[in-house]
């Protein structure tokens, strides 16, 4: 059925071009303010404002300070879904523990009217930007008969680790929802430092609800897509980070948490 849905996409669908060859980019940088090691260890305290983050990039997604909330920023709005499903904009001085940004510039475009499921996506964006070593950045407008998203509770000190702080998350359930995702796919190699693969976040058009991606059935994909080959990591330098074992996090532990 997957391999059915990707050859209609191709016979169905119209994939436009920039100018140049779309792995053939300017050099565009991807910046990551800590690592996902860090989060899943309990490091949910950052210096990163919010403002400052935003000189790095006017697209990302990421999480803020005490795991208050989901983070989603396009078109250089940026926005916090907190656990009780609503999205608010985010005050310049809010600080973050961890998040990625760049400064979104589209290289390649395809349309499609396929209804897909989540893992159907992934496979369709994996032959629209098939090389893995890259870092690559998606924003997608999508119309959903159903979406399932999540956020996790503000955590209070001492803070438990991301697979424990997860089993309390909120859960949402959408019906006929349209709205833009906002993802980056990183490579295999980057483990320890992100999320292997694809990893979403969601705000619906009006603004007032989204979340981390667990699932959707969507329709109407309008995808923007950019490639990029420089990555720049900033490390917290506070007391609890410093203290962190960041050898000791399970890749199960990271999917369980994800999905």
């Amino acid at each position: 059925m997957i391999f059915r849905s990707f050859y209609l996409a191709l016979l169905t669908t119209v994939i436009v071009l920039p100018s140049c060859n779309a792995q053939s980019h300017q050099n565009e940088t991807i910046y990551q303010y800590a690592t996902i090691n860090a989060l899943m260890e309990g490091g949910y305290d950052g210096e990163l404002t919010m403002k400052n983050l935003q000189k790095k990039g006017d697209f990302g997604i990421g999480t803020f300070n005490a795991l208050d909330g989901e983070m989603i920023g396009f078109d250089n709005h940026f926005y916090k879904i907190k656990s009780d499903g609503k999205a608010y904009p985010v005050k310049s001085s809010t600080l973050t523990p961890f998040a990625v940004v760049t400064h979104f510039k589209t290289e390649l475009k395809h349309d499609t009217s396929l209804i897909l499921n989540l893992k159907e996506l992934y496979n369709l964006l994996d032959s629209l930007s098939p090389n893995k070593n890259l870092y690559v950045a998606y924003k997608i407008k999508v119309v959903c008969p159903k979406i399932k998203t999540r956020s996790v509770a503000q955590q209070t000190k001492p803070y438990p680790k991301m697979i424990e702080a997860v089993k309390k998350q909120s859960v949402f359930e959408s019906n006929n929802s349209s709205g833009t995702l906002v993802g980056f796919r990183f490579p295999e190699y980057m483990q320890g430092l992100n999320v292997p693969g694809y990893h979403f976040h969601y705000i619906a058009d009006d603004k007032q609800s989204g979340g981390h991606v667990l699932d959707l059935t969507g329709s109407d994909f309008k995808i923007e897509i950019d490639f990029m080959d420089d990555f720049e990591l900033k490390i917290p330098n506070n007391p609890e980070f410093n203290k962190l074992n960041l050898t000791k996090t399970k890749l199960e532990d990271l999917e369980k948490v994800e999905k």
